[in-house]
Formats: structure tokens, C-alpha cells, sequence
């Protein structure tokens, strides 16, 4: 075949939503000029840029600032290089955690590495809570307790033994009823919590616990669904500290009805609304905070399209927002770098073990050798 070469952007797509207007050239590599097209980004264009690459000719700042106002606050992720901004070709330089071994303080201790609080999992999702809690112990998280419902207690143990896991009250189908915590544990002495996967959509008292809580909270899954579906986002833009969703596009449309072909457009402005930090996966995984400031992620793979990589993303984000005060890392920077650590261990995985799923134990397994690289 002949490899098909697309500058600036291939014919026929649409700059800034990516769709396609009519007709569009399918190219093998698109090199774009000067500054990134939001196009580029956009899920339904992936089938037609291939690879992208930027061509910077040093358009001077004053000039991009001139025409656009500001700077735009659209960040391509990349590691360990410096942030590649849009509109500003030269990047800017963002402060990458390292948490191997080696990077570790010599008189670190476990509750420096902070303390997570999962809640996750029922009788028919078990395995949901397995994952979540394997992609938190791969965080390097030093404290992780994990609340499931009693009868899945000791299975959780099995598989974690390190961890605190809490059996909590459930119904006769194996569901959660009510979080309660040991006496000596106190929600809010938690560094952060992550809920939802494999809990179902009948833990609405559970769901509103935590929302009460003052603590960083990471929301994904059912929690997701319970939050659109009964409790509304109003109890979710009351929350006086940070709060982290990561829907994929089918939670994202139940919690934001009127959502537009623009994915990047549209999460930004479900951040806005909520107060919240928006995460949502795909091909193109796309970050928001309330301020505006959105990242993409250009990497990703289809060994992710496979039950559980939502789960094992979950626990990997949620150990990695309880070290946000004690590496004096943004919480912005610890969300983006859980999002391509998770997509670079899924690429290494599906490269060698030639897979084209990556079932969520191996994913686990290879985030360790990506964060320790």
C-alpha cells in the first residue's frame, strides 16, 4: 500500500470536532503545523489521522496571543517528557511523580505513602473489587483499606493480605447496606476514597455517606450511575474539597444530558458545572478541571477494551491522590499520570504478550514495571 501523509490535517475533517465532513482522506501519519487542531484529539477522528506529530516553526507566543486572547490550557500528556501544550509548541515543563523504590525517603513510613479507603464490590461483582484494590497496591499506596460486603471478606484477604478489609451489613443478594467502619477508624482520617465498581446501583446510603465526607473522593462506576440516577450532582458541586469522576461516555451521557460531538468542549464544561475534575476514557482520554485546564491522552490502545481495565484505573488513581500533600504534587498531575501509566502498562502488556485484551490481573501486574521504569 502507500502510506498516505496528511499536513496540518487530513482533507475532509472538521478542525476543531474532528467529525467528517462528507468525505475524508484516511492518512498513515498526519504532521501538523505549528500549533495542535483540536481535531486531532477528538475520538471520531482517530480512524483517519494515524499517527500525529507536531511541527514546530517558533510562532512567537505574542502572536498566538494576539489572535486567540490567551494561551490555550490544552495539554497532550506525555512522560516523562515535558507537557506538549496546545498552541504553545515548546511545552511547558510538569513535575512527574517517580514513586519506585529507589525514589523513596529512607525514613518514609507507611502512612507518608498515604491512606486509601476503597468501597467496592458485591457478590455479583466480586471481581470488581479484586481489581480495584490490585490497582491501588500497584500505587505503592501505603495504607489501603478495602469495605465489601461481609460474605466477600475473606476472599478479598486471599487475595490482599496486606490490607485492612472491612466486612460490612449486606443484603440477602449480596450487596452492600451501610458503611461501617471499625471504631478506631474514622472516615475523614482517610487521605482520599475511591468507590463505586461492582457495587450495583442499590448503595444509594452508601454513596451518600462518602459524599459527606471531607475528603477527596474519586467516583467511577455505580457510583456514577447512582449519582445521575437519584442522588443528583447537587450534593457533588456542594462538597467543599476535590472531587474526581471517571465515567466512560455511556456514565457521562446519564450524568450530562445535553453533552455535544465535541468530547474535549464537553467535559470541559461538565467540570465547570460540577466543580469537579472530569476524567473521561476512551481512545482519547480526555481531563478537565474546573478552571478549564484540560489534558489529553494521545497514547492509548484497544488491549484496554476488556472488562476490568476501568476497575484496575480506579485503584491506581485513588492510591495516587493520597500522596498529593506529602510529595507536594497537584492533584491535576497525579490524575494525568495515573491515566498514562495505566495506558503505557496496557500497550507493554498487549506488545508482549501479543494479547488483544489485557485481562485486568496482568495490567496490574504490568503497571509496576511502567512506574518503576
Amino acid at each position: 500500500f502507500i502510506p498516505v501523509i496528511s499536513i496540518d490535517i487530513p482533507s475532509g475533517l472538521h478542525t476543531d470536532t474532528g467529525e467528517v465532513l462528507g468525505t475524508a482522506i484516511r492518512a498513515r501519519y498526519t504532521l501538523c503545523l505549528g500549533l495542535w487542531k483540536l481535531g486531532l484529539l477528538q475520538e471520531q477522528a482517530l480512524d483517519y489521522v494515524g499517527k500525529t506529530e507536531l511541527i514546530d516553526f517558533d510562532i512567537p507566543e505574542v502572536d498566538i496571543q494576539a489572535v486567540l486572547g490567551k494561551m490555550p490550557e490544552i495539554q497532550r500528556i506525555t512522560f516523562p517528557k515535558a507537557l506538549s501544550v496546545l498552541g504553545s509548541p515548546g511545552g511547558i515543563p510538569s513535575k512527574f511523580p517517580s514513586f519506585s523504590l529507589f525514589s523513596r525517603s529512607l525514613i518514609t513510613h507507611k502512612y507518608k505513602e498515604g491512606s486509601l479507603l476503597l468501597i467496592c464490590g458485591s457478590q455479583r461483582y466480586a471481581g470488581a473489587a479484586i481489581l480495584t484494590a490490585l490497582g491501588a497496591r500497584a500505587s505503592g499506596v501505603g495504607m489501603l483499606s478495602i469495605a465489601v460486603p461481609e460474605s466477600l471478606k475473606f476472599l478479598l484477604i486471599s487475595h490482599l493480605p496486606e490490607a485492612i478489609v472491612i466486612g460490612c451489613p449486606e443484603t440477602n443478594t449480596g450487596v452492600i447496606t451501610k458503611l461501617v467502619l471499625p471504631n478506631n477508624m474514622d472516615i475523614n482520617k482517610f487521605d482520599a476514597i475511591a468507590c463505586g465498581p461492582g457495587l450495583t446501583t442499590e448503595v444509594n446510603s452508601v454513596i451518600y455517606q462518602v459524599l459527606e465526607s471531607k475528603i477527596p473522593l474519586l467516583m467511577d462506576a455505580d457510583a456514577l450511575n447512582i449519582l445521575a440516577n437519584i442522588l443528583g450532582l447537587s450534593l457533588l458541586t456542594n462538597r467543599q474539597v476535590p472531587s474526581i469522576l471517571t465515567p466512560h461516555l455511556g456514565e457521562f451521557r446519564r450524568l450530562f444530558i445535553n453533552i455535544s460531538e465535541d468530547r474535549i468542549a464537553s467535559v470541559q464544561t461538565a467540570a465547570k458545572e460540577t466543580g469537579a475534575i472530569i476524567l473521561l476514557k476512551g481512545a482519547r482520554t480526555v481531563i478537565s478541571n474546573s478552571k478549564g485546564k484540560t489534558w489529553v491522552n494521545p497514547e492509548s490502545t484497544s488491549a484496554l477494551a476488556r472488562g476490568g481495565s476501568g476497575d484496575i484505573l480506579t485503584g491506581l488513581l485513588g492510591g495516587l491522590i493520597t500522596k498529593v500533600a506529602y510529595y507536594n504534587i497537584s492533584l491535576e498531575d497525579m490524575v494525568t499520570t495515573a491515566v498514562w501509566w495505566h495506558s503505557q502498562a496496557a500497550i507493554l502488556a498487549a506488545n508482549e504478550r501479543r494479547e488483544l485484551g489485557v485481562d485486568g490481573i496482568t495490567l496490574a501486574n504490568y503497571l509496576t514495571q511502567v512506574i518503576c521504569k
